[in-house]
């Protein structure tokens, strides 16, 4: 499959702001994983201390 090809036929073209979509298709991967990370960061609770009795 040529997935080019099919964005050219749904769309019209292969570039958007003059940049290719493969550019584009790659960031929203990026922006994605880096949301997924800071939901699982944030939603990790923190470990209680421990009291070191000396």
């Amino acid at each position: 499959m040529n997935w080019t090809k099919i964005w050219i036929n749904i769309f019209g073209t292969a570039t958007l702001f003059g940049l290719d979509i493969g550019f584009w298709i790659s960031l929203g991967a990026v922006v994605l994983i880096v949301i997924l990370m800071n939901l699982i960061f944030w939603g990790i609770r923190p470990k209680e201390k421990q009291h070191l009795s000396v």
